[in-house]
């Protein structure tokens, strides 16, 4: 959807409330930009001369330049496509930025947002991965921690990035964490280091 602010209802998504709002940013350009910078953040910082810390953060100018040259967008369109993102991938705090997840570059992972985890999580995969989930159980592969979600909907739709029917695994979250292994929430992902097989189940 577009984005775009306006003087009485602030910043908005789709269509202002009093219709006098002004779209600063229309909804595939938005999609362009924040796949860019998903990748800018997570994958190839150092491509574009980003100075990134052990903890995924970026200066904020940095990457509003980067943008400004290859889009024409500045801090605005920038801080817009952060707070209406509904994944929750971005981060802005102290003039920086970050990805909260889904990094392949060397960063620390090991933090959480919150310590409430749900008792079961799910994640989609294609049917050819399957035989080995069920072996190994599921790993990060080329990321540096394996994504789930809290519901079966948003999990069923980031498989179908791979696949048109991806299989649904169900995560028994309670008993891995009371079995000792770490599960960490990132706005609305939640990822962790290793899933065995045994806290998995196929749903179908």
């Amino acid at each position: 959807m577009d984005l775009g602010i306006c003087d009485k209802c602030g910043h908005f998504e789709g269509r202002c409330k009093c219709g006098k709002g002004k779209i600063v940013l229309k909804s595939d350009l938005r999609i362009k930009i924040s796949k860019f910078l998903s990748g800018l953040l997570r994958h190839f910082p150092q491509s574009f001369g980003l100075r990134i810390d052990e903890e995924g953060w970026v200066y904020l100018d940095e990457v509003e330049r980067i943008l400004k040259d290859r889009y024409g967008i500045g801090r605005l369109e920038i801080e817009l496509i952060v707070k209406f993102d509904k994944k929750g991938r971005f981060e802005i705090r102290d003039n920086k930025i970050r990805a909260r997840y889904g990094h392949s570059i060397d960063v620390k992972t090991d933090w959480s947002e919150s310590d409430e985890i749900p008792d079961k999580l799910y994640h989609a995969t294609h049917p050819k991965n399957l035989k080995s989930i069920l072996n190994v159980g599921l790993l990060p592969m080329k990321r540096r921690e394996v994504h789930m979600c809290d519901n079966t909907r948003d999990a069923i739709e980031v498989g179908k990035r791979h696949c048109n029917n991806p299989i649904l695994l169900e995560i028994n979250a309670k008993e891995m964490l009371k079995s000792g292994f770490k599960i960490r929430k990132k706005g609305s992902v939640y990822t962790t280091d290793h899933v065995p097989p045994e806290f998995i189940r196929v749903l179908g």
